[in-house]
């Protein structure tokens, strides 16, 4: 399998001096966590949605209004479309990132992200594990009383797009980048301004999916795929176990 049949096409794209605010509209109205910043035709930097959220974390609501290219990093990986799959997520691994630009003669051609790894890669090569063989149980846990300002700190320190709101080890729902930035843009669009003070109950999903740490990795695959969603907090008797995310099931491929 090789890049080209692995990639998202057609990737939004926004230019350097485009508003941060304009960019996250973008993710939000298409569900995207990567946007390139291209000047000409060449892609100068990537954006992500931590670093989005890093940008209102560090400068507040006036990041909103400055050029998108002051917060993309130049730290991205690219490859051919001819390039085998296999390679590119080792890596991408590797350089510790969750998305590779696909470029033909430096013209941007598509995206390969954890997502697609996941929705678009044969089931057999998930086949082997089960959840609790490349789950995390230790994830970073939040409680619903805790702010938005909270929450978006703790996603960037970590470096993740879940966060477990907990009550001691009972599983109360997920709060996910996308929640956070969907949010901040609602808020600001309205008020010129962002509430960080919401608390996480406001705004986590309530009744996440959530899948048994004995199941096999193909079941949580699948049920990633059926809901178009990034992690499946592991619950058994009531009990939060863990979490296993689409980072997760990247990395057992390559085990």
């Amino acid at each position: 399998m090789n890049a080209q049949e692995l990639m998202t096409g057609n990737v939004l794209t926004v230019s350097p001096n485009q508003e941060l605010a304009e960019a996250m509209q973008l993710m939000v109205d298409h569900g995207f966590r990567h946007v390139p910043i291209i000047e000409g035709n060449s892609v100068k930097s990537l954006l992500t949605a931590l670093g989005a959220i890093n940008a209102i974390i560090s400068n507040g609501v006036n990041a909103l209004k400055e050029p998108v290219v002051k917060y993309g990093s130049d730290k991205f990986l690219t490859a051919s479309p001819s390039d085998d799959v296999m390679t590119i997520i080792r890596k991408a691994l590797d350089s510790n990132v969750d998305s590779v630009l696909v470029l033909r003669n430096n013209e941007l051609m598509g995206i390969i992200t954890e997502r697609d790894v996941v929705n678009k890669m044969p089931e057999q090569v998930f086949a082997g594990y089960r959840v609790h063989e490349i789950a995390n149980r230790s994830p970073v846990r939040i409680s619903e009383d805790e702010t938005l300002a909270s929450a978006m700190e703790a996603m960037v320190k970590y470096g993740i797009r879940h966060l477990l709101v907990t009550d001691r080890d009972q599983l109360l729902g997920v709060i996910t980048v996308k929640d956070v930035m969907k949010h901040v843009i609602r808020y600001y669009r309205l008020r010129g301004q962002v509430d960080l003070s919401t608390t996480v109950s406001r705004l986590m999903s309530h009744n996440p999916v959530t899948i048994d740490s004995a199941a096999s990795l193909v079941e949580a695959v699948r049920l990633m795929r059926r809901n178009n969603i990034g992690s499946l907090p592991i619950v058994e008797a009531g009990r939060l176990m863990g979490i296993i995310t689409e980072h997760d099931v990247v990395r057992s491929i390559v085990r």
